[in-house]
Formats: C-alpha cells, structure tokens, sequence
C-alpha cells in the first residue's frame, strides 16, 4: 500500500533524530522499512519473513528492529507474529 508523504516525512524525521542523537547511524534502509511496516497504521503485525519479502534481510532487519526498540521507536509484543507499534512522539510536531 503506497504511504501518505505526510506520513513518510514524519518517520524520516524519526530516523533522522535517532540517527542525530544515537552513537550510530541507523542502516540506510530504516527509513525504507518503517514506511513498509507502518504504511497506512501505527501497527504492524508482518513476520520477519514477510518482511523479508520485500527485500529486507534478515540479519540487519533483525539488527534494526532491536535498536528501534531499544530507542523507544518501536514497542514490540511478542506473539507469533510479533506486534510492533511506532511511536511517532519522539519528535515534536
């Protein structure tokens, strides 16, 4: 499903700041994938194999989504497939 700019600028802003404020940059893909698992919600329930479907491997999708949960970008509830929910506030309006 194609994402709204709005809604893709707003997760850019999300990686920029982590990537600004974190030891290290995220992967150049960040971006990529948080607009392919939050295109349309905030909520995500795609399995890492679904993920990787669309071009994503597993090792540093992996990588990624541990750090996005650690920042406090990403709320994860496991289940079979995880849950993850964006949290978009962690930047101002």
């Amino acid at each position: 499903m194609p994402i709204d700019e709005r809604r893709r600028s707003a997760i850019a802003t999300v990686v920029a700041a982590y990537d600004r404020a974190a030891d290290g940059p995220l992967p150049r893909n960040t971006a990529r994938l948080l607009a392919v698992m939050f295109s349309d919600n905030d909520v995500c329930r795609r399995s890492l194999e679904a993920l990787e479907e669309d071009g994503f491997t597993r090792g540093v999708l992996s990588k990624t989504l541990r750090r996005l949960e650690a920042a406090g970008v990403l709320l994860r509830e496991r289940g079979h497939p995880d849950t993850y929910r964006l949290n978009l506030q962690l930047v101002g309006p």
